[in-house]
């Protein structure tokens, strides 16, 4: 393995907007601190979704990142978002990484190595367990400078063309980061929005991702993340973790009859839309434990002398 890139850091990745990475990068973080260990998650994306919207951070709209690719400034985490998890935060700063990509022979600027040696140093310093990070979906560049910083590679996908198709166009961008001297591994390809019920759609839908992965040594994951629209809502407006919305959720249950009775309009209206979001959390705690799997699995692969 390469001394330079981080040995456990996870890129979730996509070139579709829409499937679902910075919920997969929220629940994960946040199922794995709760079990003790160290986690930083690293918001890549213009839109900041993972920082705003899932984790409830306001953020430095991504000037600390921003800084950190074109200058090799030192990275600065936000700690204990939630415990054990740090972030660093991502927003509309990063939109200058473009062009910054594009002069980058005329000013040597050299984002990967920029990102990578702030991130060792930073990872020296806090010895995260795990480094997720969480990217956008149009940003090529900065794209390309994550394929060259992170060390496993996730792919969430939907089961419509448009999303398959974004899968397709990674794989030409993994393909060639391996070519140009990254060691990231693709762990598999995750499902994400499915319907459970969908009995007959889903098999072929597992098969194309099969057939999108030959010749990868990577598999799709088993676990899919169903939809769920009532719990998506509630986890963004709310700014939950599945598990924290497991929680609200109960606590909601036990004082329904009394919200009933209330006539305080605004009590009324901080209401949860999902009924039952357990199917769902148990998907991202199986998902999390499949994902931790096969980075084992990866780890004692490469030290037993395996080829990545």
């Amino acid at each position: 393995m390469s001394p330079t890139q981080p040995a456990r850091s996870l890129l979730v990745a996509n070139q579709k907007g829409g499937v679902g990475k910075s919920s997969i990068i929220a629940a994960l973080a946040a199922m794995i601190a709760a079990a003790g260990l160290r986690v930083l998650v690293i918001d890549a994306d213009q839109q900041a979704n993972v920082t705003s919207s899932d984790l409830g951070v306001e953020g430095d709209r991504g000037r600390g990142l921003s800084m950190s690719l074109q200058f090799a400034h030192p990275l600065e985490p936000i700690r204990d978002v939630r415990p054990n998890l740090d972030l660093i935060p991502g927003g509309a700063a990063l939109a200058v990484i473009g062009a910054i990509a594009a002069a980058a022979a005329q000013t040597g600027t050299d984002l990967t190595g920029n990102l990578v040696s702030t991130l060792n140093d930073l990872q020296s310093a806090e010895h995260y367990d795990l480094i997720l990070i969480d990217s956008g979906p149009g940003d090529a560049p900065l794209l390309d400078a994550l394929l060259g910083t992170a060390r496993y590679l996730l792919v969430p996908t939907r089961d419509d063309d448009a999303s398959l198709t974004g899968v397709e166009y990674l794989a030409a961008r993994y393909l060639r980061a391996r070519e140009n001297g990254s060691v990231i591994q693709l762990l598999g390809v995750v499902l994400f929005d499915l319907n459970p019920s969908a009995t007959a759609r889903n098999p072929e839908v597992f098969k194309q991702v099969e057939d999108l992965l030959e010749g990868s040594g990577a598999a799709p994951f088993e676990t899919f993340i169903r939809n769920d629209r009532a719990a998506a809502v509630d986890l963004r407006s709310r700014h939950l973790t599945p598990n924290e919305l497991v929680t609200a959720s109960a606590e909601q249950a036990k004082t329904r009859i009394q919200r009933l009775r209330d006539k305080d309009k605004k009590l009324l209206g901080r209401r949860l839309w999902s009924r039952d979001p357990n199917g769902l959390a148990n998907d991202y705690q199986s998902l999390t434990r499949e994902v931790l799997s096969r980075i084992a699995a990866a780890e004692k692969n490469e030290i037993s002398g395996g080829v990545a």
